[in-house]
């Protein structure tokens, strides 16, 4: 089972931004596991910004920051490539409008529910603002799910279990889309 976690943090607006590229982007990632479609991975900020600048939408939410946390049997236990072509297929679903970047995070493995669950999660962070035409990311619960959907058929992996909280006290309420197979 995959977990999807989605976080919100408005409150610090362009301070979170700033925090979060830089959590996903820099020491905790091992460089060579970074990636972005469409923005320069070591300029990310400032090209966030510039279209945020640029279409006068510099404050309130200023970024989508979501988490997929693979299942074992998606990587194939312990299968960097795979998480890599997952995750770069994850992030081409929103690349033709909004920026994002992403890393891919290695854990040893755990073995909860009586096998190994997770090697490998991804961070993505997805600028809130459109470069294309200045829309606002709304990330509303039906917008979440159809993308839920995509990253079940990318991943093979029909059961889900969806998250949303915020970084503050990573407190994170569980919404279950377990399907059985």
């Amino acid at each position: 089972m995959g977990i999807f976690k989605v976080i919100r943090n408005t409150s610090d607006e362009l301070h979170y931004l700033y925090n979060v590229l830089n959590y996903t982007m820099g020491i905790h990632t091992d460089y060579d596991k970074r990636y972005s479609p469409n923005v320069d991975i070591y300029n990310a900020y400032e090209q966030f910004l510039s279209v945020k600048k640029y279409f006068g939408k510099t404050s309130g939410n200023p970024a989508f920051h979501f988490i997929v946390v693979y299942d074992a049997r998606s990587t194939w236990g312990d299968n960097y490539e795979r998480a890599e072509s997952m995750s770069r297929s994850i992030a081409a679903y929103f690349s033709d409008k909004y920026q994002i970047v992403y890393a891919i995070h290695r854990k040893p493995c755990s073995k909860r529910y009586g096998g190994c669950s997770s090697v490998y999660h991804a961070h993505f962070v997805m600028n809130s603002v459109s470069y294309i035409d200045g829309t606002m990311f709304a990330g509303n619960r039906s917008e979440l799910y159809a993308f839920l959907d995509y990253i079940k058929r990318v991943t093979g992996d029909k059961s889900w279990v969806t998250q949303y909280g915020s970084e503050k006290g990573k407190g994170y309420q569980g919404v279950s889309d377990a399907v059985a197979v």
